[in-house]
């Protein structure tokens, strides 16, 4: 099962999303799937991640955090969001600069 959590503090336009990495979804499609969701657009519209982040690199490294159980946390931007994966591979997507989460203060 797929999870998307939106949430928009009150009088402050800022939107968030965090998701949770399907069991048979790459870190990269995750992060896909919420920017999509963010943007209110299909996948297939989105500028390529790689122009962002090294996606292999990306995955290889969660990846390897999981198997040994390390806590990992990766923070990237795009033009127009920030992007913050962590351990677990949990995805938050914060527009503008800052990617603390409004809940709990990490993502």
């Amino acid at each position: 099962m797929v999870h998307h959590n939106h949430s928009r503090r009150s009088g402050d336009d800022r939107v968030e999303i965090r998701t949770v990495r399907g069991e048979s979804e790459s870190v990269t499609h995750t992060i896909l799937r919420g920017l999509a969701t963010i943007e209110d657009v299909p996948v297939t519209e989105l500028d390529p991640l790689y122009e962002q982040v090294e996606t292999e690199a990306l995955d290889a490294l969660l990846a390897h955090a999981n198997e040994s159980d390390a806590a990992v946390s990766v923070e990237f931007t795009t033009p127009k969001y920030t992007v913050v994966v962590t351990h677990g591979d949990r995805v938050c997507i914060h527009d503008g600069e800052s990617a603390v989460s409004t809940v709990g203060g990490v993502c």
